[in-house]
């Protein structure tokens, strides 16, 4: 994703037609806990349990996660408690081999041949209900990690994964992950597609939307700003 710095172009945005944000519970902050959407049929062991991601990092203001750079992204979600959760986009050892092209029966997304499956939201959270989620994006060219809300999971489509939601939880992801040498935070991006159909509908009409692919208008976004609280 090719986004410019926010020393030049990062607006802040509230959620469109609303006026005012408050810092309460962390339910009004990071979104009500809801389980996942779905579970992909390789992500469960043997006894269907949801397995692990094994280079999990549950960050806090103690024990600060730390993200390498020469990495491309990470996935995020908030849990019960309101910590982050940091976890590696790592191939899943259970995960299928096609010889051509698919469809995903859980999630009806088509893939290529060659696509490898891999640890995904849920194995931040064991399978258990979740907060707003979504991924940490290394731009390489600039140096920065982009937050945005991009969780099949814990954001698209659940009722209150909001700007509001998404502010909270990037101020919070600031706080307590540490973005390692020579990298320092960059935008923080509203995807309008995994939006609450409501608030999609609504924010379309925003005149400061933008989108990853300009030409078909595909992909929009809002570029917003980290919503910091003393709590």
């Amino acid at each position: 994703m090719r986004l410019k710095t926010i020393a030049t172009c990062l607006l802040f945005i509230c959620l469109w037609g609303v006026e005012g944000v408050k810092a309460g519970s962390l339910d009004d902050r990071y979104g009500v806990l809801d389980l996942p959407s779905h579970i992909k049929y390789y992500e469960v062991d043997e006894r269907d349990r949801v397995m692990l991601n094994p280079y999990l990092q549950v960050a806090t203001k103690r024990h600060k996660a730390i993200l390498d750079p020469s990495t491309p992204a990470y996935d995020w979600v908030i849990d019960a408690q309101g910590n982050v959760r940091i976890i590696e986009m790592a191939p899943h050892p259970r995960g299928r081999s096609y010889s051509g092209r698919f469809t995903r029966p859980e999630d009806g997304y088509t893939r290529e041949l060659g696509y490898v499956e891999r640890y995904g939201h849920v194995s931040a959270l064991g399978g258990e209900a979740g907060r707003i989620g979504g991924e940490i994006v290394n731009d390489s060219q600039s140096k920065q990690w982009v937050v945005n809300n991009k969780s099949g999971r814990y954001s698209k489509r659940k009722i209150d994964r909001t700007t509001e939601q998404l502010g909270y939880a990037a101020a919070r992801i600031q706080e307590v992950v540490d973005p390692g040498e020579g990298q320092e935070w960059g935008a923080v991006v509203y995807l309008l597609d995994y939006a609450p159909l409501a608030v999609r509908q609504l924010q379309m009409a925003n005149p400061l939307i933008e989108y990853i692919d300009p030409e078909s208008e595909k992909r929009p976004y809002l570029l917003i700003e980290p919503i910091w609280t003393k709590k």
